[in-house]
């Protein structure tokens, strides 16, 4: 058995959370570091981008929001894979549909922030008024 030593704050806060659990701070503590230690996800890994960490599936640059995205559309795990994104395996999109279940509240919010609208905002930002209307063919030339 190894000890831990903490910081009065840090076991405080491990004292709240197991009394919101029923359980003891050491359980609570054994939890968070399974968590940590263990990954539950073989194929989804965290990816630091622009615009922050993102679940990716590892070793492709797709994001487990476009998966979520794929599927509610009408997708089926099998569909995209054999048609959408071929270069993955069906392992791959169910983990990303299992990594979604246990961190909904994350992808939900990529999912958000990943619209149209969004990307509309932050090009026309980005570029300034006269660049973004050039580049999306909004600007008549003479």
């Amino acid at each position: 058995m190894t000890t831990i030593i903490l910081t009065r704050l840090t076991y405080q806060w491990l004292q709240n959370k197991a009394r919101d659990r029923a359980s003891t701070p050491d359980q609570v503590a054994d939890d968070l570091l399974r968590q940590q230690l263990a990954p539950k996800h073989a194929y989804v890994e965290m990816v630091e981008g622009v615009a922050g960490a993102e679940a990716i599936i590892k070793g492709t640059r797709v994001p487990v929001s476009m998966v979520i995205g794929y599927l509610r559309m009408g997708e089926t795990p099998e569909s995209l894979v054999r048609n959408i994104l071929p270069h993955l395996t069906l392992a791959q999109v169910h983990d990303a549909l299992s990594y979604y279940y246990d961190h909904r509240s994350e992808i939900e919010q990529a999912l958000a922030e990943n619209t149209e609208a969004r990307g509309r905002a932050y090009l026309q930002q980005r570029l300034g008024e006269q660049n973004y209307l050039r580049l999306t063919g909004s600007e008549i030339l003479s």
